[in-house]
């Protein structure tokens, strides 16, 4: 089935790094929301809009798929196999202009044990190169081919520019869209490595602005 795109806020807008909790608040929402059950497709997505907007006091507004391949199929059956993604970068010290993140950082150990608690098997890439996330990405894809369900989840600095969203790389050379081809990579690439039976989902804890554009 093709991916499901959740985003923690919406296009042009920017997201929080840090709530009470320590983290991003989508983050928050996702290690809440995992702890539910019996948890369905269609529970997911609005208890995730709940818990989004609750601890980012309302700045986060998720965007969510607006139809499910089966909205009464659930994410937390004992006998599925299910693989996460988790992709963050915190630290932005070698990028220009950019401030690095200690939210996104405590998020990088919550996340995956959150989802190793719901029955995940979860490989993390953190604050790597371009080039080691795309190998990494690559081999998740062919391991999620066994799988019933897998969960994508996107942390650190991102934009939309020209309707396509990307997750920026701690090393983005300079302001400019140039560098996008080398030094990001869109959330399409990345939503194509879910390739379970059941269900795909992504999703997108980022800034959707675009810094790019005059």
């Amino acid at each position: 089935p093709q991916p499901l795109f959740y985003y923690a806020g919406q296009a042009g807008r920017l997201t929080q790094d840090r709530d009470r909790q320590g983290g991003n608040p989508f983050a928050s929402a996702l290690v809440e929301v995992l702890k539910i059950h019996p948890l369905t497709l269609e529970d997911f997505g609005g208890r995730m809009a709940a818990a989004n907007a609750k601890y980012s006091n309302g700045w986060h507004q998720l965007q969510k798929p607006r139809k499910l391949p089966d909205p009464k199929w659930r994410l937390d059956e004992e006998e599925q196999k299910r693989v996460a993604l988790v992709l963050i970068n915190a630290d932005y010290s070698k990028s220009a202009g950019v401030y690095s993140l200690p939210g996104a950082r405590f998020d990088a150990k919550r996340i995956p044990a959150a989802l190793s608690e719901a029955g995940f098997e979860v490989t993390l890439v953190y604050d790597r190169t371009t080039e080691e996330a795309r190998r990494m990405i690559a081999e998740f894809a062919a391991r999620s081919e066994t799988a019933d369900a897998s969960l994508i989840y996107v942390g650190g600095h991102g934009i939309q520019y020209k309707r396509t969203v990307f997750w920026m790389m701690g090393d983005y050379p300079e302001q400019d869209a140039k560098w996008l081809g080398t030094h990001a990579i869109s959330l399409d690439e990345i939503g194509k490595a879910g390739r379970a039976r059941a269900a795909n989902l992504v999703l997108y804890a980022s800034c959707r602005d675009d810094p790019f554009s005059p």
